[in-house]
């Protein structure tokens, strides 16, 4: 029979990797937005529509009126 401690440990455990993984890939992301931002922000001014610039990139509509709003 598991004591709380195990079961405490075992869920540890079992979050280490998939954890790590995803502060990699947040890190990635940001990296990634850091790269897009002016790429986007060129396509706003160029008069590409805010969901067709959120379908090519991933990012949300709302962040990309947000990015193109502190460019105005």
């Amino acid at each position: 029979m598991s004591t709380p401690e195990d079961v405490r440990a075992k869920a540890v455990r079992q979050l280490m990797e998939p954890g790590q993984e995803r502060a990699r890939l947040a890190a990635e992301l940001e990296r990634l937005d850091t790269k897009l931002r002016p790429l986007i922000l060129e396509a706003i001014k160029a008069g590409v529509p805010y969901r067709r610039v959120a379908e090519l990139t991933g990012i949300s509509r709302a962040t990309v009126a947000r990015w193109g709003k502190h460019e105005e």
